[in-house]
């Protein structure tokens, strides 16, 4: 009962006109972008508040293997925050009871990306990542992607 509660709650206050979106994963781009199928489209979502190393740095491929493995091929719920400027869809994946956007940061599989998300949560999640050096905080010096984009 806490856990639907939780997702209620974040659902809400992400915000109050947003609704849950039952949606089918059809591909996984990488570790902060999908394709899925919303009401009989095909739409690409990008992951809100979260930034995943790209294909080509260190930790893409793995980063877009655990984002697969968590909800590649399978029904999810999608709450759709914004449309980013490249027209993809930004939102909140959850599957069951689980947030899967502080999922990927929590496991170290992707950076809050705090420049456009103000989400204590996923500030929490990172904290506890770096902390228990998870996935690519294992590594020396992460680089973060928007600074791998730019060089």
């Amino acid at each position: 009962m806490k856990s639907a509660l939780f997702v209620l709650l974040t659902i809400v206050t992400l915000n109050a006109n947003a609704k849950c979106v039952d949606a089918f994963v059809t591909h996984i781009v990488d570790g902060d972008t999908l394709d899925a199928n919303m009401n009989s489209e095909i739409v690409r979502v990008r992951l809100d508040g979260i930034d995943a190393p790209e294909i080509g740095q260190t930790w893409g491929a793995w980063a877009r293997a655990a984002l697969k493995r968590k909800v590649g091929r399978k029904n999810v719920c999608i709450v759709v925050t914004d449309t980013d400027r490249y027209g993809r869809e930004i939102g909140r994946i959850y599957l069951d009871k689980r947030d899967i956007n502080r999922e990927m940061v929590r496991h170290g599989h992707a950076w809050w990306y705090r420049q456009y998300s103000n989400d204590v949560r996923l500030d929490h999640a990172a904290h506890d990542a770096r902390h228990d050096k998870a996935g690519l905080w294992k590594g020396t010096d992460p680089v973060p992607p928007w600074e791998w984009r730019r060089r």
